[in-house]
């Protein structure tokens, strides 16, 4: 039985098994650009629009996902491309969703997002070496028609941390206690979540080497309930300030931290509590799609791996929507902790278990 057979049959197979927009296997069309786009978005040049396909979990995640879209839409209405999206809950089905994508030939460029999406994307990149693929928050290597993107994870919470460890020992802040303790909540055991946490870690102890931590995993990305009890727990055990990168369990510890009115701080820009929010840990999710489809337009896309942090804007803290009072001081520090990594002066750890030996070399006082 030859390739093409095959494809065409799992094609078939998830026509019966994944309901994708209206049924007709291509996702959700919601690029509604005008006819005759040019690059920079301006009617009139006739030439064929980029079109972009893209596998994803739930929209609706205030997070990851979602911010995904910003990219796509700022890319619809910037550079005059369309998109196709597939919302996939089980992840048995996402390399039979990129075979479909990939089988139909309409696309450009076809991006798989998560880090759990390396399997799917490298088998089904096998057999279309002609088309272009590419992993969103995860790494593959060696492959001449994938090209892996992703933001530095420790660098998205690095400074968060250093605004929590100083907080969380500021009399002038209404909501922080006397502990010295600060919590974080992850949404798998995966490598990318661990590094998160160790980002935000190794800042609170850079500025406050006593802070203590409560470190927890919910153990998916869609359970808020569970992610709930467990900040309520860390709250109630003294933390003041909690931070997470558990997706859309995330929504259960801003509902801990509204009902004990301590301080927590969010990773995305979509999910905040002005009144208790610190700042958000960015990771840019949405700057990496646009670039990287802009780099299909452009004809400079290429297979390998693009890292980005701080440096690149792509990481760091933002208090937009936020209106809780920080002492200007302690964003003072947070930007001259910034230069200090800039200038070299330290490198980040990459997981929880990491940090006491980092924190005997690193340290704020020392490196000024």
């Amino acid at each position: 039985m030859n390739k093409k057979i095959i494809s065409l049959m799992l094609v078939l197979t998830l026509v019966l098994t994944v309901l994708v927009g209206c049924g007709d296997g291509k996702g959700k069309d919601v690029g509604n650009t005008p006819e005759n786009v040019t690059e920079d978005g301006a009617a009139g040049s006739g030439d064929e629009k980029v079109k972009i396909a893209i596998v994803h979990k739930n929209l609706g995640d205030l997070g990851f996902v979602d911010e995904s879209h910003i990219g796509l839409n700022e890319a619809k209405d910037k550079l005059g491309i369309e998109f196709d999206y597939a919302e996939i809950v089980d992840i048995s089905e996402v390399e039979m969703q990129l075979r479909m994508f990939a089988d139909s030939e309409e696309y450009d460029l076809i991006i798989a997002l998560g880090a759990d999406y390396i399997d799917p994307i490298i088998a089904a990149a096998a057999d279309y070496p002609e088309q272009k693929f590419t992993l969103a928050d995860g790494v593959v290597e060696g492959y001449e028609n994938i090209h892996s993107i992703r933001a530095l994870d420790p660098e998205q919470t690095f400074l968060s941390g250093v605004i929590a460890g100083l907080v969380t020992k500021d009399e002038r802040m209404p909501l922080a206690n006397k502990e010295n303790i600060i919590g974080f909540v992850g949404g798998m055991d995966t490598p990318v979540s661990r590094s998160g946490a160790a980002g935000f870690m190794a800042g609170a102890k850079y500025v406050n080497p006593e802070v203590e931590f409560i470190y927890n995993i919910v153990g998916s990305y869609t359970d808020p309930g569970t992610a709930k009890e467990i900040a309520m727990t860390a709250y109630g055990r003294g933390a003041d300030v909690i931070s997470h990168n558990a997706g859309g369990s995330g929504l259960g510890v801003f509902n801990a931290a509204e009902e004990s009115n301590k301080y927590v701080i969010g990773s995305s820009k979509a999910s905040i509590d002005p009144e208790r929010s610190l700042v958000t840990s960015l990771k840019r999710i949405d700057l990496l799609i646009y670039q990287e489809i802009e780099s299909v337009q452009n004809g400079t896309w290429k297979p390998g791996v693009t890292l980005k942090g701080i440096k690149d804007d792509v990481c760091g803290y933002d208090r937009t929507g936020i209106n809780t009072e920080i002492p200007q001081d302690i964003i003072d520090i947070a930007e001259e902790v910034k230069q200090q990594y800039f200038d070299g002066k330290f490198e980040l750890p990459q997981d929880p278990d990491q940090i006491d030996e980092w924190t005997k070399n690193n340290n704020y006082e020392k490196n000024k």
